[in-house]
């Protein structure tokens, strides 16, 4: 057994606590270390993030991202514990597609990792979730509801609807375009289409407003905002690099929706990572939607927890325990049964984030400049995975089965 000794949160606060590890995972929260050999942690400590929304684009688009870089930029990030969705080249709808993925990405990942499936006609017992897409993305897909069997896992909704968006198509050339294109109703209709045919288990995706995010509450569903939709909007000159769908909106509806970040409307903070080369945001017109951001999502977040946006009790809940909980994974707390994640911060060493500090093999963040918290050390089932911006550790990154969801 091994002990860590740190300022740790726990039950919502900090406190002086040896936490005691075995086998990678918290077997007792204590004010003494029970014999066992003691290591200190630097800083405060938090869970490590969850981040239950990234596109890694492996295997098939490795151009674009690999597990290994997603994943190293996930843990410098802070982030020991990704989701990965299944609109990769060859689209993930079934067992065998499923553990093609599974195999192409085997042994590649720093953090651990679950796999989404596309919500179909089969259900994949190992998957985390099913994916539903009620308009076209990255990929093209679409789901048709009434064809499709669920389990009683999650089910993460990309719901913006098809009809909607094709009534209001247009050929975007800068962001306000893509908003029009694009506009608050087909998500408000995607919700309100969703809820005819589930009620429980139903997550809403990359939420951009508050009507957005009402709504999906009155229907009890859980919701998702990114830092993009919480931080950029169309009045800023970053031009393709914030092309994303649902796309960035107007000044107002960003700052509302930042507003209302800690007033019990929204349940996670997702990256949606969704890398693309520079070379294919080179022009806004035929740039695919999608920005990179699993090693920006928490060092934003402690930033803004920093500048008093967002409580310590939201921002812990948005960022690691609500994902955990809703994915049904033993991460995101810092108490016994948990997975032994943790991370280190000093939240007075913040720095600018340049696209060429970080990790994702795209090379560019929409979030240039933008103060950002970063991780000390990264701690993975008890082991030391990442200290002052370096990997030290070894590609251990465990599949989690939905089986056992």
């Amino acid at each position: 057994m091994e002990a860590f000794r740190g300022l740790f949160y726990v039950e919502g606060e900090f406190r002086e606590r040896y936490v005691l590890v075995e086998d990678g995972v918290i077997r007792k929260v204590s004010l003494d270390p029970d014999g066992s050999h003691v290591t200190p942690i630097p800083g405060h400590i938090l869970p490590g993030g969850v981040d239950m929304h990234v596109h890694f684009r492996d295997p098939g688009e490795e151009k674009k991202e690999d597990f290994r870089t997603g994943s190293t930029a996930a843990a410098l990030g802070g982030t020991t514990t990704v989701f990965d969705m299944p609109n990769n080249v060859i689209p993930v709808r079934d067992e065998r597609t499923f553990n093609l993925k599974k195999d192409a990405i085997s042994g590649k990942s720093y953090v651990d990792f679950g796999l989404y499936q596309l919500a179909s006609e089969q259900l994949i017992d190992s998957a985390t979730g099913e994916k539903i897409f009620l308009g076209k993305s990255t990929g093209g897909i679409l789901t048709d509801l009434e064809k499709c069997v669920w389990s009683g896992k999650v089910k993460v909704v990309h719901s913006e609807l098809q009809e909607c968006l094709e009534r209001n198509a247009l050929h975007p050339r800068n962001l306000f375009e893509h908003d029009a294109s694009r506009p608050i109703e087909c998500e408000l209709s995607g919700i309100e289409r969703v809820a005819e045919y589930l009620t429980e288990n139903v997550h809403i995706a990359h939420v951009t407003n508050v009507r957005a995010l009402s709504l999906a509450k009155a229907f009890g569903f859980t919701t998702e905002v990114t830092p993009h939709h919480l931080l950029l909007n169309t009045s800023m000159e970053i031009g393709s690099f914030g092309k994303v769908n649902p796309p960035l909106r107007k000044k107002t509806v960003q700052e509302e929706l930042l507003y209302n970040l800690d007033l019990g409307k929204v349940d996670v903070i997702s990256s949606d990572h969704a890398p693309h080369t520079r070379e294919e945001k080179s022009e806004f017109s035929t740039s695919p939607s999608g920005i990179p951001g699993v090693e920006t999502r928490v060092p934003l977040v402690l930033a803004l927890f920093k500048k008093g946006n967002i409580s310590l009790a939201g921002m812990v809940s948005l960022l690691m325990e609500n994902p955990a909980r809703i994915c049904r994974v033993n991460k995101g707390y810092i108490a016994a049964g948990y997975d032994a994640d943790f991370i280190s911060v000093d939240f007075n060493d913040s720095r600018k984030i340049r696209g060429e500090d970080l990790h994702s093999r795209a090379g560019w963040t929409p979030f240039e400049g933008y103060e950002g918290i970063f991780p000390k050390e990264v701690y993975l089932r008890g082991e030391l995975l990442a200290q002052e911006g370096e990997i030290v550790g070894d590609r251990r990154g465990a599949f989690l089965d939905g089986k056992a969801k």
